[in-house]
């Protein structure tokens, strides 16, 4: 039986949760890892959380968080292994008679988690290539000198910040606009200049006591001359001298060659390789397959 989210059956979904995604064969990267973390996540999307039941115990719980501008919905998907895929099938046909089938669905879970990857096989979901979670310690980190020094964000290049970030990164689940909503409270952004316009930037996100290098970009035209190289040193700087952090972490796809040489000079070590496929093909209410379509 599948049923909503509610606020009386919030405590025993966060204890699922965390059961769930304490261990990588049955996490969603989508998921927080903290009790605190997960509580406020659920309750701030009530509205969009689908359980599955088997008589009164729990078995599967689908945690949608949709941007409708963008057309797509991170899924974070937990479920008992036992009758995993008739499970997933049941939340995500929820998920999509509320949402719409109109919409991308993204799934982004540890590799270990072989049941999740067997089920958005069985649907025809696209696989996209595989992610890193990367580290970076305080005791690894080598401060680079002689490079160009970042400066946090100026009022004043707002604007240029924007349609920088937009352009370099059409498809990216935030926008321009977002991270400055979120300046000086959860996004820390810093830039440089080059002739007297921007010409790279990087975010530093932090959650609680994690920091992450969310995002560098660099213009296309100015790439390969050290501005991403003098962010990242900015960005591990910040976090290690002003906050005080022990890691900085961030997240990069496997075949990105160029990043990954440059993460593993400044000190970064793979942590975990995380899958991600996205989906938008249609789940009946009876959870087969409708309609043989997949997102490109």
């Amino acid at each position: 039986m599948i049923e909503k989210f509610s606020v009386d059956h919030l405590s025993e979904l966060v204890a699922y949760a965390c059961r769930k995604n304490a261990s990588r064969e049955s996490g969603s990267a989508f998921c927080c890892q903290t009790e605190a973390s997960i509580q406020r996540d659920f309750s701030e999307t009530l509205d969009f959380g689908f359980a599955c039941r088997e008589g009164d115990r729990l078995c599967g719980l689908l945690s949608c968080f949709p941007d409708l501008e963008k057309g797509n919905v991170d899924c974070a998907l937990l479920a008992d292994r036992e009758n995993y895929s008739a499970t997933a099938r049941q939340l995500l046909s929820a998920a999509q008679a509320q949402l719409g089938n109109h919409l991308r669905y993204t799934f982004f879970f540890p590799k270990e988690n072989e049941a999740c990857a067997a089920f958005l096989e069985s649907i025809g979901a696209c696989r996209r290539e595989n992610e890193y979670r990367m580290v970076l310690r305080r005791d690894d980190w080598q401060p680079q000198e002689g490079l160009p020094a970042p400066h946090p964000l100026e009022e004043a290049a707002y604007a240029a910040f924007v349609a920088l970030h937009d352009r370099v990164f059409p498809d990216v689940y935030v926008s321009g606009r977002d991270i400055l909503e979120d300046l000086g409270k959860s996004r820390f952004v810093y830039t440089l200049e080059e002739a007297g316009n921007l010409a790279a930037y990087g975010v530093l996100h932090r959650a609680e006591d994690r920091f992450t290098a969310e995002i560098l970009g660099v213009r296309q035209e100015l790439r390969g001359r050290g501005f991403g190289r003098a962010i990242l040193n900015c960005l591990a700087k910040e976090t290690f001298c002003r906050h005080g952090a022990a890691e900085l972490d961030l997240i990069v796809d496997a075949d990105n060659t160029q990043a990954l040489i440059l993460y593993q000079k400044t000190g970064f070590q793979i942590l975990e390789e995380n899958r991600c496929y996205i989906s938008q093909l249609k789940i009946a209410a009876d959870g087969s397959c409708m309609e043989k379509e997949t997102s490109v």
